[in-house]
C-alpha cells in the first residue's frame, strides 16, 4: 500500500473490510504486524491503516487545527492491548465532531488504525491512545484523522500513588445550560486547550499540580483535563454536565460500580465551600483514572476513612471495561 505524506483524507480512504467491533490487536490482519516483544517508542498511525514516521511532518502546516484548533480528539487509556471503554469514547467523540460540524469517519476505521497502533507499540502493561480529527487545511473541505499511542507519562502514574495538590481558578464564566449558547462547544472535547493548558501552567508555577475550575458564582466546574469527585455524607457527588462541563467516561463508569457496591452518587451543582468542606476529592480521567487530592488552595486535605474503597473502584475500572462493563469496553 502506497503512503502518504499526511493523514488520510476521508474521502480518499479504502473502504473497510475489518470486523466492526474487532478493536484488538490482530483482528486486521492485512493492515496489521506482528507486535515488537517490547513497548517501542509512541506510534503514529493514518485511518488507512498505515504507520506513519513520528519524526516526519505529517499534517500540512495551514491544517486549522494548528492555526485555530479547529478539531476534536479523544484519549483513552490501553490496558494489556485492550482500548478501555472505546465505544464511549467514539460515541463522545461523534457527538463532539457534530458540534462542530465535521464528518466522522466511520467507527470502523478508528478500530482498524487503533488496533494497528497498539499491535506496534506493544500489547503488555499500560499505554494510552489519543484519536484525532481536524477539519484539515485551510480552505479546503477534506478532514484530517489519526491515530496516536504513547507510553503512559511517569507523572500520570505518580498523580495516581500520590494524589496532587490543586488550586481552584476561576474560568471567567457564568453558568448558563449549554443549548442556550452552542457555538461555546460546552461539552465537546475540542483541540482548543490552550486555556486549560494555561491553568495547568498556573497551578505549577504556584506550587500546585492540578486546577479546578469555578464559574463566577464559585460553582464547581471541572479540572482541565479531568473530572471532580466528591465525598461528602456518605455520597459520592460530581458537578452536573449540565454545568456545560464534558461529560466523564471514567466517572460515568465509576457512578456505575459503585452504585453496585451499594454507595449513592449523585451529579448536583456544587460550591466552592462544598468542595472545601468535603471528606475527600478525586479527580478522574481516562488515562490517569484517579488522583486524590491531598491539598486545596494550600490546605492538606487528610485521608478519608473511604480512600481505600475509592482506589479499589477505580483501579477495576479498566478491567470492568474488559469484561464488558459499564462504558461500554471494547473487549464486549
Amino acid at each position: 500500500m502506497e503512503k502518504s505524506t499526511r493523514p488520510a483524507a476521508l474521502d480518499q480512504r479504502p473502504h473497510p473490510d475489518d470486523q466492526h467491533g474487532a478493536a484488538v490487536p490482530g483482528a486486521n490482519g492485512t493492515t496489521s504486524v506482528a507486535p515488537p516483544a517490547q513497548a517501542s517508542t509512541g506510534i503514529l498511525v493514518r485511518l488507512d491503516g498505515t504507520v506513519a514516521d513520528r519524526t516526519q511532518p505529517e499534517l500540512r502546516a495551514d491544517d486549522l487545527a494548528a492555526l485555530r484548533g479547529d478539531g476534536v480528539f479523544e484519549a483513552l487509556l490501553v490496558a494489556d492491548g485492550r482500548p478501555v471503554h472505546l465505544d464511549a469514547h467514539l460515541d463522545r467523540l461523534a457527538r463532539s465532531a457534530a458540534a462542530l460540524g465535521l464528518r466522522a469517519p466511520d467507527r470502523a476505521d478508528w478500530r482498524r488504525s487503533l488496533a494497528v497502533g497498539i499491535a506496534h507499540h506493544g500489547t503488555v502493561g499500560e499505554s494510552y491512545a489519543r484519536l484525532v480529527l481536524t477539519r484539515g487545511p485551510e480552505g479546503g473541505d477534506r478532514e484530517s484523522a489519526y491515530v496516536l499511542i504513547d507510553a503512559v507519562p511517569d507523572s500520570t502514574l505518580r498523580a495516581r500513588r500520590d494524589g496532587v495538590r490543586a488550586l481552584t481558578l476561576t474560568r471567567g464564566t457564568v453558568v448558563a445550560p449549554p443549548e442556550r449558547a452552542p457555538w461555546l462547544l460546552n461539552g465537546a472535547k475540542t483541540l482548543s486547550y490552550a486555556v486549560n493548558m494555561a491553568a495547568q501552567r498556573w497551578a505549577r508555577e504556584h506550587e500546585a499540580d492540578e486546577a479546578i475550575f469555578l464559574a463566577e458564582d464559585g460553582t464547581v466546574l471541572e479540572a482541565p483535563t479531568a473530572a471532580v469527585l466528591l465525598l461528602t455524607g456518605g455520597r459520592l457527588l460530581s458537578p452536573t454536565p449540565e454545568l456545560g462541563i464534558l461529560p466523564s467516561i471514567t466517572l460515568q463508569a465509576l457512578f456505575a460500580a459503585a452504585s453496585e457496591a451499594g454507595w449513592e452518587c449523585e451529579f448536583a451543582r456544587l460550591s466552592v465551600g462544598e468542595l472545601r468542606a468535603a471528606e475527600g476529592v478525586w479527580l478522574l480521567s481516562s488515562v490517569r483514572l484517579g488522583a486524590r487530592v491531598r491539598s486545596l488552595d494550600g490546605v492538606p486535605c487528610p485521608p478519608s476513612r473511604y480512600d481505600a474503597q475509592i482506589a479499589a473502584l477505580v483501579r477495576a475500572l479498566p478491567a470492568g471495561a474488559a469484561a464488558g462493563g459499564t462504558g461500554g469496553g471494547s473487549s464486549a
